[in-house]
Protein backbone atom coordinates (compact mmCIF):
# COMPACT_ATOMS: atom_id res chain seq x y z
CA UNK A 1 0.00 0.00 0.00
CA UNK A 2 3.31 2.11 0.29
CA UNK A 3 3.28 2.76 -4.07
CA UNK A 4 -0.34 3.08 -3.98
CA UNK A 5 -1.90 5.50 -6.38
CA UNK A 6 2.15 6.25 -7.43
CA UNK A 7 2.13 6.86 -11.35
CA UNK A 8 5.18 5.83 -12.85
CA UNK A 9 5.58 8.01 -16.07
CA UNK A 10 5.86 10.68 -13.48
CA UNK A 11 8.69 9.17 -11.26
CA UNK A 12 10.10 8.48 -14.44
CA UNK A 13 9.97 12.31 -15.48
CA UNK A 14 11.14 13.90 -11.46
CA UNK A 15 13.83 10.97 -12.25
CA UNK A 16 15.21 13.01 -15.18
CA UNK A 17 14.75 16.35 -13.46
CA UNK A 18 16.26 15.19 -10.76
CA UNK A 19 19.28 13.78 -12.29
CA UNK A 20 19.43 16.97 -15.29
CA UNK A 21 19.52 19.10 -11.60
CA UNK A 22 22.38 16.92 -10.32
CA UNK A 23 24.94 17.27 -13.38
CA UNK A 24 23.81 21.16 -13.54
CA UNK A 25 24.32 22.06 -9.72
CA UNK A 26 27.13 19.59 -9.37
CA UNK A 27 29.48 20.35 -12.74
CA UNK A 28 27.98 23.29 -14.12
CA UNK A 29 31.68 24.53 -13.69
CA UNK A 30 33.77 26.51 -11.58
CA UNK A 31 33.39 29.80 -9.52
CA UNK A 32 35.81 32.34 -10.40
CA UNK A 33 34.82 34.99 -7.71
CA UNK A 34 35.61 33.08 -4.54
CA UNK A 35 31.83 32.13 -3.58
CA UNK A 36 30.91 28.32 -3.63
CA UNK A 37 27.56 28.16 -5.43
CA UNK A 38 27.30 24.59 -4.11
CA UNK A 39 25.40 25.63 -1.45
CA UNK A 40 22.92 27.48 -3.76
CA UNK A 41 22.63 25.33 -6.48
CA UNK A 42 21.27 22.65 -3.62
CA UNK A 43 17.85 24.95 -3.79
CA UNK A 44 17.70 24.04 -7.15
CA UNK A 45 16.49 20.17 -6.48
CA UNK A 46 13.24 21.69 -5.53
CA UNK A 47 12.72 21.76 -9.39
CA UNK A 48 12.36 18.21 -9.16
CA UNK A 49 10.29 17.77 -6.42
CA UNK A 50 7.91 20.49 -7.52
CA UNK A 51 7.67 18.86 -10.69
CA UNK A 52 6.60 15.65 -9.04
CA UNK A 53 4.12 17.15 -6.83
CA UNK A 54 2.51 18.99 -10.16
CA UNK A 55 2.24 15.94 -11.27
CA UNK A 56 0.71 13.29 -9.01
CA UNK A 57 -1.79 14.92 -7.06
CA UNK A 58 -2.69 12.62 -4.56
CA UNK A 59 0.73 11.34 -2.84
CA UNK A 60 3.24 14.27 -4.19
CA UNK A 61 5.37 13.99 -1.44
CA UNK A 62 5.75 10.31 -1.58
CA UNK A 63 6.38 10.72 -5.83
CA UNK A 64 8.96 13.19 -5.17
CA UNK A 65 10.94 11.42 -2.35
CA UNK A 66 10.83 8.06 -4.56
CA UNK A 67 11.75 9.09 -7.49
CA UNK A 68 14.76 11.33 -5.66
CA UNK A 69 15.78 8.11 -3.64
CA UNK A 70 15.95 5.87 -7.09
CA UNK A 71 18.00 9.07 -8.66
CA UNK A 72 20.84 9.51 -6.21
CA UNK A 73 22.59 5.82 -7.02
CA UNK A 74 22.18 6.68 -10.82
CA UNK A 75 23.92 10.40 -9.77
CA UNK A 76 26.49 8.71 -8.19
CA UNK A 77 26.93 6.30 -11.02
CA UNK A 78 27.62 9.20 -13.53
CA UNK A 79 29.82 11.09 -11.18
CA UNK A 80 31.92 8.25 -10.39
CA UNK A 81 31.90 7.15 -14.14
CA UNK A 82 33.33 9.90 -15.42
CA UNK A 83 35.36 11.14 -12.28
CA UNK A 84 33.46 13.97 -11.99
CA UNK A 85 33.42 13.49 -8.21
CA UNK A 86 36.48 14.49 -6.35
CA UNK A 87 35.41 14.77 -2.80
CA UNK A 88 35.30 11.13 -0.49
CA UNK A 89 31.75 9.14 -0.81
CA UNK A 90 30.94 10.49 2.14
CA UNK A 91 31.15 13.74 1.62
CA UNK A 92 29.28 13.12 -1.78
CA UNK A 93 26.77 10.88 0.42
CA UNK A 94 26.11 14.11 2.75
CA UNK A 95 25.54 16.49 -0.46
CA UNK A 96 23.29 14.02 -2.31
CA UNK A 97 20.94 13.37 1.12
CA UNK A 98 20.44 17.28 0.85
CA UNK A 99 19.45 17.07 -2.36
CA UNK A 100 16.48 14.46 -1.51
CA UNK A 101 15.45 17.06 1.20
CA UNK A 102 15.06 19.98 -1.12
CA UNK A 103 13.55 17.81 -3.28
CA UNK A 104 10.97 16.58 -0.98
CA UNK A 105 11.20 20.41 0.23
CA UNK A 106 9.64 21.39 -3.02
CA UNK A 107 6.93 18.55 -2.90
CA UNK A 108 6.23 20.24 0.73
CA UNK A 109 5.63 23.78 -1.00
CA UNK A 110 3.33 22.52 -3.43
CA UNK A 111 1.25 20.67 -1.20
CA UNK A 112 1.24 24.37 1.38
CA UNK A 113 0.12 25.86 -1.56
CA UNK A 114 -2.78 23.73 -2.47
CA UNK A 115 -4.16 23.65 1.09
CA UNK A 116 -3.72 27.34 1.27
CA UNK A 117 -5.95 27.61 -2.12
CA UNK A 118 -8.31 25.19 -0.57
CA UNK A 119 -8.94 27.17 2.27
CA UNK A 120 -9.21 30.37 0.67
CA UNK A 121 -11.47 29.21 -1.93
CA UNK A 122 -14.45 27.87 0.83
CA UNK A 123 -14.40 30.92 2.87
Amino acid sequence: MLLYGVRWPGVMICMTLYCATFLLARYSGEDTSGYSSEQTGLLLFMLPGLGAALINRRTPLSHALLAALAATPCCLLIGFSHAFISQSLLQELAWLTSAIFWCGFGALLVMLWRTLAASRTTR
